[in-house]
């Protein structure tokens, strides 16, 4: 049997939540309207009794949206200046498909340099007259989004696995670093 994704979860958590919280409000309006000494007023307290596990549910979310940072950099600006960190040689994985036989194409190439499991945010320029080919070596230079964390792991002489997304492009090593 396979598990939920986590949207689905989530999702089904939220509409469990709301249905919950309507049955509270039902059940504080059955409360207020039903005589005192009553089934139904006792039904009322039940079902407002019903929402109360919820609550640990949204001061978990509160809290964890609380600690979650607000303004994390999610990539390079569009329209900002190559500054080069590295110097890399790559070379790519023969491709399945013909159309993957060409993934790199001339220009900024966003993507991710992995060092067993260290991965980092990266942005490749490629030269007009070098685009890169499946199993043939090239260099080519190599921006950092964070290159202060960057430098420390990826000197000269490091193997890594270049990744576009979740898919494996090619493997490389860096040749040098720009101060």
């Amino acid at each position: 049997m396979s598990q939920p994704s986590t949207s689905t979860r989530s999702t089904r958590r939220q509409i469990i939540t709301v249905l919950l919280l309507l049955a509270a409000v039902a059940g504080g309006i059955v409360r207020w309207w039903a005589p005192d000494p009553s089934l139904a007023r006792t039904l009322g307290t039940l079902m407002m009794v019903l929402w109360l596990p919820i609550i640990g549910n949204i001061i978990g979310w509160l809290m964890r949206r609380a600690q979650t940072p607000k303004h994390l950099p999610q990539g390079f600006a569009s329209g900002a200046p190559f500054e080069p960190h590295a110097l890399i040689e790559l070379t790519l994985l023969e491709a399945d498909t013909p159309s993957l036989s060409r993934p790199i194409r001339v220009g900024f190439f966003d993507a991710a340099l992995v060092v067993d499991s260290e991965g980092f945010s990266a942005r490749l320029a490629v030269p007009s007259d070098r685009e890169p080919v499946p199993e043939v070596p090239c260099e080519l230079e190599v921006q950092f989004l964070r290159p202060e964390l960057a430098r420390r792991r990826l000197t000269p002489g490091t193997g890594f696995v270049l990744l576009a997304g979740r898919t494996a492009l090619g493997k490389g090593v860096v040749v040098s670093v720009v101060d």
